[in-house]
């Protein structure tokens, strides 16, 4: 009689380890301060394909601030607290540029072009993307207006070599390049040469591209239009060459075809004004304008 009532007893006991226990309904003021560890969401690196609305998800693999997630919707997750401005997995973004579509993509990356300075900041739940020039390579409308991006003014060299520095630096000579050159004195009969910034000297030329300039063609002081043909520099204009009384006129010679020679006078004497021209037997000479 004992056994069968200590085996009813037994009977009667729960079995702890089956008990389940429903907090929504079994439970009141459930306080997890003094608990050793929560975690009241699933976590991972990669989000599920599926959900419920209405479940959270840690994700491990995003930046601090931007892990949590819930699911709005049947399978779709939305990251909460910065307006959901991550794109969930499988979702693309629309870029248009100006209004127009350029297309769709999960990334955009931001490029700047030459003479372009990007700067792509994140603050928050918002990207900031800021262009700006790099005066390094473009010419501000205050550098154009003061000049000093062609401004060629000669300093050392000896004789007919004459050198001058730019501001900025000069990379290369390139043809077309153009720039006003201010010779620091006087040039003689034979070749001329100009080196910029160390780079080489480069003949200087007549416009034609194969006269030398000839003596007191240049003048210390004054501003010469220069520009670069591919192997020199030539004189964009020589419409007068306005000398020191004791300048030679050079020889009138095809070179110099055109070419007007102003030569002043001593006190009490006429100056004398002279373009080199050819006559109808083809005879090259100075010709008395004045």
């Amino acid at each position: 009689m004992k056994a069968w009532i200590l085996a009813g007893w037994l009977v009667s006991i729960p079995a702890f380890a089956q008990t389940q226990v429903d907090l929504r309904t079994q439970s009141r003021g459930v306080d997890f301060s003094g608990s050793r560890g929560t975690r009241p969401f699933e976590s991972g690196g990669i989000l599920p394909a599926t959900c419920t609305a209405g479940e959270m998800f840690f994700r491990t693999s995003a930046p601090a601030g931007r892990n949590l997630y819930g699911c709005v919707a049947a399978n779709t997750w939305a990251l909460q607290g910065d307006g959901g401005t991550e794109l969930p997995p499988g979702s693309v973004l629309t870029v248009r540029s100006g209004g127009t579509l350029v297309g769709t993509t999960a990334a955009v990356d931001v490029l700047a072009g030459s003479g372009i300075l990007t700067s792509v900041i994140q603050s928050g739940g918002s990207i900031s993307v800021q262009h700006s020039a790099d005066t390094a390579l473009l010419q501000t409308r205050e550098e154009a207006q003061a000049g000093t991006g062609v401004y060629c003014a000669s300093a050392g060299g000896t004789g007919n070599d004459f050198a001058c520095t730019l501001s900025p630096v000069l990379r290369s000579y390139t043809p077309g390049m153009a720039l006003n050159w201010k010779p620091d004195r006087n040039n003689s009969s034979g070749a001329t040469t100009l080196n910029i910034d160390t780079l080489g000297p480069v003949a200087v030329k007549l416009a034609d591209g194969v006269s030398d300039p000839a003596a007191g063609d240049l003048i210390a002081g004054r501003l010469y239009p220069l520009w670069h043909d591919g192997a020199n520099f030539r004189l964009q204009q020589m419409v007068t060459s306005s000398n020191s009384l004791t300048a030679n006129r050079p020889a009138c010679a095809e070179g110099l075809r055109g070419r007007l020679w102003f030569s002043q006078a001593a006190a009490g004497a006429q100056d004398q004004l002279a373009v080199c021209a050819k006559d109808a037997a083809d005879a090259y000479a100075w010709r008395s304008l004045y």
